[in-house]
């Protein structure tokens, strides 16, 4: 083992400390806040959803030639699309019943790109938000990592978010899978919290040229 790794016994050290609490896929939650607030204020609760994915992001390579040699920097970032999948379910849409999600999120579909109607075929110009009539095409989505008890570890928030694509599903006679809707997300600013206690203590560095 390179030196100043050694970790002297071969346990498994700090990680099976009584203090470790891992972060696991399974729970979480996401929600998006959407601007057309016809149904449910526009809120696309969690309950609905079944996959999703924490935020990824590339930074592009700068190629540097002098000579014989090549090195390389840092350039632009840009945070990559991200799926989501969510149960597709009928219910009632009295009193907050799990009809209001479905009607929410197909509201907010229809606001970015209006399929219902093929004659006018409507997109709202608008991303919404900053004061405006409410209406706009963009959505605030947060993706909140849970520990066992329930107390947030972490917390994404992506804003300025809409579907890039939208995949209703196939079907199938000899399946018994629940219909699901897959949506690709784009989004364009991404906030990152580590919540207390929990996370890990972000201190980034940032050296100028002087």
């Amino acid at each position: 083992m390179a030196q100043g790794f050694n970790l002297g016994r071969m346990g498994m050290g700090q990680l099976g400390g009584g203090d470790v609490s891992f972060k696991r896929k399974f729970r979480w939650l996401f929600a998006i806040q959407t601007d057309c607030r016809t149904v449910n204020n526009g809120f696309i609760p969690p309950t609905v959803v079944k996959l999703a994915a924490r935020p990824n992001l590339t930074v592009e390579e700068t190629e540097i030639n002098f000579l014989h040699a090549k090195t390389w920097i840092p350039g632009k970032a840009a945070w990559e699309t991200i799926t989501v999948t969510y149960y597709d379910v009928g219910g009632s849409n009295q009193n907050g019943g799990i009809g209001t999600a479905m009607s929410a999120l197909f509201s907010w579909l229809a606001t970015v790109y209006d399929f219902t109607n093929p004659v006018n075929l409507h997109m709202s110009t608008r991303k919404g938000g900053g004061g405006q009539v409410g209406g706009g095409y963009a959505g605030t989505g947060t993706l909140q990592m849970l520990d066992g008890c329930g107390n947030l570890m972490e917390t994404w928030i992506l804003k300025n978010m809409w579907p890039q694509a939208i995949n209703f599903g196939e079907l199938d006679y000899s399946s018994s899978e629940e219909a699901t809707i897959e949506l690709t997300l784009r989004y364009s600013d991404v906030q990152y919290r580590a919540e207390a206690g929990c996370g890990a203590i972000i201190k980034p560095c940032c050296i100028g040229c002087t």
